[in-house]
């Protein structure tokens, strides 16, 4: 042969053929061949993967079984049961895999091998003994096997597998020695081949054995049939068991299933693999026969050939496997033949044809590169000649323009870039915007980007254009954005800041309004957002349709609105324009299609620029749109707390924000210095005018330069968040009196007021108990709460209160009638006292109306056990209709005004003269 190939060919194809064979062997060597040849044979017995007929039974120790023992290990009582079960049905062998080689409880050790023994002699019993290392450090092997008692009437089988080198079990040895003893593996001892190693057919299903849960087996749910005449197999098959090693197709398979499968593998004839030395002369038969053909024939012919022997091969592996049992390589002999084909193609390959094939290949590449980029690009391109006529368009450019290349060919470029007109030449090398023009000649947005190419010939102009409309439609939505609100559409708040400055600057005269919904949150909550969405836009809607060309308005948060009337003064058209615009606001608004209807009002603060009297004046400070709104908002929340819809901000308005600002830290400061006051006012009770109490009311220190309102202080420290620390110290203050109180013989009730704000913070009411429950004994607590409180959070409130009444104090419904008054309620909050307020009893000489609601709520009390009492008494016919009313307490300046504790004092010790 290689006279042959001396006289034939050059010693560059020989050489060829040899660095082939010589690289196979170096990959065969280094064992990197293995793990493929493996993973093909693998993939093709996967494809002829079959169910078998067995006589072969896996009883499994699964997690249904654990679950219904209910503990694991099991005693060994549970498997005598079982082999007592499976004898009765008339087995034909039996192997159980689970380690026996420690000894557990002495009864159920006697209870297994009696069982074990029980068994008739016809039923052979085979127990499993491995080798294992004694520790993880430990190198040295030790043989584990079952404890004598049981091991005398079984025979002894290795259930030892070892995973090839890619970690995959697919070889069984025959069995191993120790100490002179022969262990023949439970695959051979169940065949009766003692020596005989195989390798497992993974062609066998294994679902051709028939599986039963151990726990049905031990509660007689197998019929007998199913086990009778059959070998049966107890082994681990639950995950958590850890009894699972890797194997090829399936990945995982219990070691009972993989014992099983080896089983059957020698029962049907085992499955061998070829020696080393037949694989070898196999490879050096396709070497040489691959040299032979491939150097002789085309390089076409020669891969027609290397597919149709991989092709032939592949058949006579499956017939070996079928017939003969017998494992042969498919994928390195098809390798070699490979690898010897390519060595001959590029030894007959010469510099000069390498060259030329390299540069064919690359310029076809590159052609077929460049013609995918321009056929996908999203970028539009033109070429064009040095005359600007079109030469080519991409798919892109057709489609902008709704054109065929067909009818753009040989056109003038002018025709769709109206600035080449001026000359290709005169057009800026940089990218520039213009437009283009589509079929029907609209004009479409782009950036051009034009470059020349000098060819051997004449010059190729590319043009290649970019759409800018998604660009410009962007930046308009931005712009958009940036300037008004996304739900509503109307400005936001800066623009609008913007646009009533630019104002100011030609008219200086206007309105500036601040609109604020009532109840919205209330909306939120009782139909959704989406709801409350829905109603910002459409009173968005009617705000404009209002205002016309007169202003601007703009949503500045929330429910909130803002509108700038131009040259419209408050008491000259501004007022009727507010009140006009609640009336179109309080038109019910359609909701959810029309099924239902949300009728809402609004409070609007109006602010005016301030009038200097010289048209000649410097222009309005930058500031001032933001001013107005900050004085409009300010003239809306005390239209809100004043109860009034519409009101003007003022002069005196700017001095009490400014008061109130200064109030916050001021309440801070007299907090830490103690420097707040009490005044208390008696409560007596009716029928005797005894009193029997007072109420402690908080006043402001006496030395501060200026007097501050009792209802302007607590909504200060409301709104700053002041009101728990306050009302802390009022009650700390209080609580320290009481052995003062007590050795003076004071009345015992003392009524504190208690915020509504306070009930939405628990940890407030948590250190309020252990004041409570710290204190002395001598006072009677009773805190007084208006109505109110339970808005907003009623559960929380309601158990706020209870912990309140279990901590010993008691609870008053002061202001009763002002607010939103309810039955359940009072039930609700298992109240003591019920305080009609002063508003209803002043005067009630003169008021009929009053006189029945007072009546009406005495009588109700009553029947709820409820004391009354009547506060705001003035007048002796006051008290004298509350007594003939039935009223039980009484406070008022009729009696006493509130009074710091010395005046109290010198009250009590004069009232029992009068």
């Amino acid at each position: 042969m290689l006279k042959r190939f001396s006289a034939n060919h050059s010693g560059k194809t020989l050489l060829a053929i040899i660095l082939a064979g010589s690289f196979y062997l170096l990959l065969s060597w280094t064992g990197n061949l293995d793990r493929p040849e493996a993973g093909i044979r693998d993939r093709i017995i996967a494809v002829i993967m079959s169910e078998v007929p067995s006589d072969l039974v896996i009883v499994e120790i699964d997690s249904s079984s654990i679950d219904a023992i209910g503990r694991w290990p099991w005693p060994r009582d549970v498997y005598a049961r079982a082999i007592a079960a499976l004898g009765d049905a008339g087995i034909r062998s039996l192997m159980i895999d689970v380690d026996f080689s420690a000894r557990s409880n002495p009864a159920d050790d006697a209870r297994l091998a009696n069982a074990l023994n029980a068994l008739p002699p016809s039923v052979p019993v085979k127990l499993p003994v491995f080798v294992q290392r004694r520790s993880q450090n430990d190198t040295e092997l030790m043989l584990r096997q079952p404890m004598p008692a049981l091991a005398r009437n079984a025979e002894l089988v290795s259930v030892n597998m070892y995973p090839d080198s890619d970690g995959l079990v697919r070889f069984l040895s025959a069995g191993f020695s120790w100490d002179g003893a022969f262990y023949p593996g439970v695959w051979n001892a169940l065949t009766n081949q003692s020596d005989t190693a195989t390798w497992i057919d993974y062609s066998i299903s294994p679902q051709s054995f028939d599986y039963i849960s151990l726990i049905d087996v031990l509660n007689d749910k197998v019929p007998p049939r199913k086990l009778k005449g059959k070998d049966i197999m107890i082994g681990s098959t639950a995950i958590e068991l850890g009894d699972n090693l890797a194997t090829p197709i399936h990945k995982v398979l219990p070691g009972v299933v993989i014992q099983a499968l080896g089983t059957q593998t020698l029962r049907q004839g085992g499955l061998f693999q070829l020696s080393e030395l037949v694989s070898g002369i196999v490879l050096v038969i396709f070497w040489m026969l691959s040299a032979l053909l491939f150097n002789k024939w085309s390089w076409y012919r020669s891969l027609q050939g290397l597919a149709i022997a991989a092709s032939i091969w592949l058949c006579l592996f499956l017939v070996a496997y079928a017939k003969a049992h017998l494992l042969i390589d498919v994928f390195k002999p098809v390798l070699l033949s490979t690898m010897v084909y390519v060595a001959i193609c590029l030894a007959k390959l010469d510099t000069a044809t390498l060259e030329r094939l390299w540069l064919q290949v690359s310029l076809r590449d590159n052609e077929a590169l460049l013609d995918r980029i321009v056929t996908t690009t999203n970028d539009y391109i033109l070429c064009t000649d040095q005359n600007g006529t079109i030469t080519r368009a991409n798919k892109a450019f057709q489609m902008l323009c709704e054109i065929p290349e067909s009818a753009l060919m040989g056109t003038p470029l002018d025709q769709r870039l109206p600035d080449a007109k001026k000359g290709l030449f005169n057009l800026p090398l940089k990218p520039f915007d213009t437009t283009i023009l589509n079929q029907n000649g609209t004009a479409i947005p782009v950036e051009a980007t034009i470059s020349r190419l000098d060819l051997s010939s004449d010059p190729v102009f590319t043009i290649v254009l970019r759409d800018l409309r998604e660009r410009l439609a962007r930046e308009k939505e931005l712009a958009y954005r940036a300037t008004h609100d996304t739900l509503t559409g109307l400005l936001n708040r800066s623009a609008f800041f913007g646009h009533v400055n630019d104002s100011l600057k030609h008219q200086p005269t206007g309105c500036l309004i601040s609109l604020d919904l009532d109840y919205f949150k209330e909306v939120n909550d009782a139909y959704g957002h989406q709801a409350g969405d829905r109603l910002l836009t459409a009173v968005a809607e009617r705000i404009q349709g209002q205002i016309g060309q007169l202003g601007y308005s703009a949503r500045i948060g929330g429910d909130g609105f803002a509108i700038w009337l131009c040259g419209l003064r408050f008491a000259g058209g501004g007022r009727q324009f507010c009140e006009h615009l609640l009336t179109i606001l309080e038109a019910p608004f359609a909701a959810d299609g029309g099924d239902y209807s949300i009728q809402i009002s609004g409070t609007l603060g109006v602010a005016e620029p301030v009038e200097t009297g010289d048209s000649q004046s410097e222009a309005p400070a930058p500031d001032m749109a933001e001013r107005l709104l900050r004085q409009s908002a300010d003239a809306m929340r005390m239209g809100k707390s004043e109860g009034v819809a519409v009101r003007c901000y003022n002069e005196a308005d700017g001095k009490a924000a400014v008061r109130r600002l200064e109030m916050v830290p001021a309440i801070r400061t007299h907090i830490r210095n103690n420097a707040f006051e009490l005044f208390y006012q008696p409560k007596l009770t009716l029928d005797t005018l005894h009193p029997v109490g007072s109420e402690a009311l908080l006043r402001w220190p006496s030395n501060d330069r200026e007097f501050v309102p009792v209802t302007t202080l607590i909504e200060v420290a409301e709104n700053s968040r002041q009101i728990v620390p306050l009302t802390r110290w009022v009650v700390d203050t209080i609580l320290e009196q009481e052995s003062e109180w007590e050795r003076l013989a004071r009345p015992r009730q003392i009524a504190i007021n208690l915020s509504a704000r306070l009930f939405h913070d628990r940890n407030f009411f948590a250190g309020l108990k252990e004041l409570l429950r710290a204190r002395k004994g001598y006072f009677q607590v009773e805190f007084e709460i208006t109505e109110t409180a339970l808005l907003g959070n009623e559960m929380l409130a309601l158990e706020l209160v209870r912990e309140l009444i279990e901590s010993g104090a008691t609870l008053a419904i002061d202001d009763y009638g002002t607010g939103y008054s309810s039955l359940s309620y009072l039930q609700d909050l298992n109240a003591s006292v019920l305080k009609i307020d002063k508003s209803f009893v002043s005067n009630i000489q003169t008021a009929p109306a009053n006189q029945v609601i007072v009546r009406s709520t005495i009588n109700m009390a009553h029947d709820l056990g409820l004391k009354v009492v009547a506060e705001g008494v003035e007048t002796q016919s006051d008290e004298a209709f509350l007594k003939q009313a039935g009223c039980d307490l009484v406070q008022g300046y009729h009696y006493a005004r509130p009074m710091p504790l010395e005046q109290f004092d010198q009250w009590l010790a004069k009232w029992p003269a009068r």
